[in-house]
């Protein structure tokens, strides 16, 4: 018989007592994390012929001068007007990050199609070139507004000149894009980290907190859509990288942050809108159990894991019989799934790397700024995590007792489900009836373990639902913000 997820049960076993308080004041570090910035070039193409032209340190001067630039909107991918105000609101927000992690996807959806609709001539060697520049500019944009911070660029789905979900290793793309990042990491031997990059566009940087290292993965090549289409013929791509992860994790002895764009786990969207009821992994079946693996081993401690590809807030946990890793999905800067343009700030413990909070800012305007490209773009401090789900370190523990919150206070539910796109009121993207799935989308992270938890199969003898874990000693969930409900 399938029962209900083990983990609802359990979720808050090891909570008898309220979470432990930060003790004293310690130095804090602001990390800045963005993702899914799928930056369009083409929305103009006057504009995008004089970008193929000119050198990527004329392009912000290109955009400036082309007139009144209204902001991309809900179902767009991001424009310059929106790059450049995500940007100011990111620098305003966070002046001088220790950390600018930008977990993947640099380029828009359909970067080729819309290369070929733009130019008379779209041969490979120009439409390659594009490609470079955009990336350049991109690499140029945030080592402006960022000098003195170490820049981690992850391999998104979308990144790479092949096509969606054909990351090539090896290739003049990878090769380019570690040019452009090399200096900015932190990384001691910048050839070191150009050469390792361009292998597979994977590697590993100090952080200047508590001695941990990142360990940023092109998990593209894990994913349940990968091609090989530009590779070598019968190479296996993701189990070279698989290897070179077990081996570098052997050579770590003190706190690591996992990064990578695709989460393990769950397409919840995707699996509720199959028609035949599959469910949708986002990574293929052995790479999500190897990663699983990964954050649920003992050492090294894995202090949080970051993920982006969704374009929406979410967090979860891995561990079935305990809470093991922190994972934080966190949203988008492009608005082309009706969310609100976001970004995250991380407040991270100076001493051992741990996140004492997660805020996020989003721009709650972008219809009117779509409309009106001389108005002026607000964005605002959404929400911070410590304030809904009780504040304490974001280790497994805490985040356990949030999911646990989740499921059993309706208004932490909501807020939840809220602030799931950005607070976006013109859609509503966590309808009433489908929490549940997201819910479990952040505990139940192999399609077993899913079905069980989202679809469960009850026998007359068993409750309908699993009974509701005990809620944890956190701080009073406050009430919703003036932010409109979708």
């Amino acid at each position: 018989m399938v029962r209900a997820l083990a983990f609802v049960l359990f979720c808050c076993s090891l909570l008898v007592g309220p979470l432990a308080s930060m003790a004293g004041a310690p130095a804090t570090q602001h990390w800045l994390v963005v993702s899914d910035v799928h930056f369009d070039p083409f929305t103009d193409p006057r504009v995008a012929a004089r970008l193929a032209a000119e050198p990527v340190n004329r392009w912000r001067d290109i955009f400036a001068a082309s007139g009144e630039r209204p902001y991309a909107s809900y179902g767009s991918d991001t424009n310059d007007a929106l790059l450049e105000s995500a940007m100011e609101a990111m620098h305003d927000t966070v002046a001088d990050p220790a950390v600018v992690i930008v977990d993947g996807d640099f380029l828009a959806h359909g970067f080729r199609e819309k290369f070929d609709r733009t130019f008379a001539h779209h041969d490979e060697a120009a439409y390659d070139a594009f490609v470079d520049k955009t990336i350049a500019f991109l690499a140029r944009e945030f080592q402006l507004a960022f000098p003195r911070a170490r820049i981690l660029p992850a391999i998104g789905n979308n990144d790479n000149a092949c096509g969606d979900y054909a990351s090539t290793p090896s290739s003049p793309f990878l090769a380019h894009m570690a040019a452009q990042w090399a200096v900015a990491t932190g990384v001691g031997d910048p050839s070191a980290f150009a050469a390792q990059f361009a292998t597979g566009g994977y590697y590993t940087a100090p952080l200047p907190a508590g001695g941990a290292q990142a360990v940023v993965l092109n998990d593209v090549l894990w994913s349940a859509k990968y091609r090989n289409a530009c590779g070598a013929p019968g190479s296996d791509p993701g189990g070279v990288e698989f290897a070179w992860l077990q081996q570098t994790l052997h050579a770590i002895s003190g706190p690591v942050w996992i990064i990578a764009h695709i989460p393990p786990g769950i397409d919840v969207y995707s699996t509720l809108h199959a028609h035949d009821e599959t469910i949708v992994p986002f990574l293929a079946d052995r790479y999500n159990r190897a990663l699983i693996d990964v954050l649920n081993a003992p050492a090294p401690r894995v202090v949080m894991a970051l993920f982006g590809h969704t374009h929406m807030s979410s967090f979860g946990v891995t561990g079935v019989t305990a809470p093991t890793t922190p994972f934080l999905d966190v949203p988008s800067v492009s608005p082309i799934f009706g969310n609100n343009p976001s970004f995250t700030v991380l407040d991270v413990d100076a001493r051992d790397a741990a996140v004492q909070d997660e805020q996020v800012f989003t721009l709650a305007d972008l219809p009117m700024l779509a409309k009106n490209g001389t108005r002026k773009a607000v964005w605002r401090r959404d929400y911070a995590f410590g304030s809904i789900y009780g504040r304490g370190v974001l280790d497994a523990r805490h985040l356990a007792a949030a999911q646990a919150l989740i499921f059993s206070d309706e208004r932490v539910r909501r807020r939840f489900s809220e602030l799931y796109d950005g607070a976006n009121p013109a859609q509503d993207a966590m309808p009433d009836d489908s929490w549940r799935a997201y819910w479990c989308g952040g505990v139940a992270l192999d399609a077993t373990r899913y079905q069980a938890c989202a679809r469960p199969v009850i026998q007359t003898a068993l409750p309908t639902h699993p009974p509701a874990p005990p809620i944890p000693s956190l701080a009073p969930s406050p009430s919703p913000s003036p932010s409109p409900s979708p």
